[in-house]
C-alpha cells in the first residue's frame, strides 16, 4: 500500500533516507549535492551500506554528486566501501550540464525520499509507489549519463 509523509527538516530527510536504504533489496540510488549534513560518513550508514552489499552479489549502489569536495573531505567510510565494492558500487561527479537540483534516495523503483531543492530541508518519504518511483528511476538514469566517475577503486601513490 502507497504511503507518503512530508518531511519537514534536514534530520527528518536524513532519516527517510535511512529508511530507504534499509528497505533497498536490488538497487540503491542517490542523487545529492554533496551528501553533508546526511550522515554518510557515520559508522551506522556504513554498516548499513556494507551490509546491503553482502546481501547479495547483485546489490548495487550508484550515486551521483554535483561536488564530491565533501566525500572525498569528510567520508572516508564511503571511499573505503566504494574501493571494496568496486564491482557494485559507483559514485559519479555531475557534468555541469545537469540542471536538477532536487536530491533524491531511491530504492528498487518503489521506495524514495526526496527533497524539493539543495537549498530547502522539506520533501517527501514515498514508500511503495512505483508510479513516482519509474519517474524518479528514468530522472535517475539521465542524470547518471550526464555524469562522469568520481571515485577511482585503485590507490594511487603507495
Amino acid at each position: 500500500m502507497t504511503e507518503h509523509r512530508r518531511l519537514e527538516t534536514l534530520s527528518e530527510y536524513a532519516a527517510a533516507t535511512e529508511e530507504i536504504i534499509r528497505l533497498a533489496r536490488r538497487h540503491l540510488m542517490l542523487f545529492d549535492y554533496d551528501l553533508e549534513n546526511l550522515g554518510f560518513n557515520s559508522l551506522s550508514r556504513y554498516d548499513l551500506f556494507r551490509d546491503f552489499l553482502l546481501q547479495n552479489r547483485e546489490n548495487r549502489i550508484s550515486i551521483v554528486l554535483k561536488s564530491v569536495d565533501y566525500l572525498e573531505g569528510y567520508c572516508p567510510r564511503m571511499i573505503m566501501l566504494a574501493r571494496r565494492f568496486s564491482h557494485n558500487m559507483a559514485i559519479h561527479l555531475a557534468l555541469p550540464e545537469v540542471g536538477v537540483s532536487d536530491p533524491f534516495c531511491l530504492a528498487d523503483g518503489m521506495h524514495y525520499a526526496r527533497r524539493f531543492h539543495f537549498e530547502d530541508p522539506r520533501g517527501m518519504l514515498g514508500l511503495e509507489d512505483p508510479h513516482e518511483g519509474r519517474a524518479l528511476l528514468q530522472r535517475f538514469e539521465e542524470i547518471w549519463k550526464a555524469s562522469v566517475s568520481a571515485v577511482s577503486a585503485n590507490i594511487t601513490g603507495l
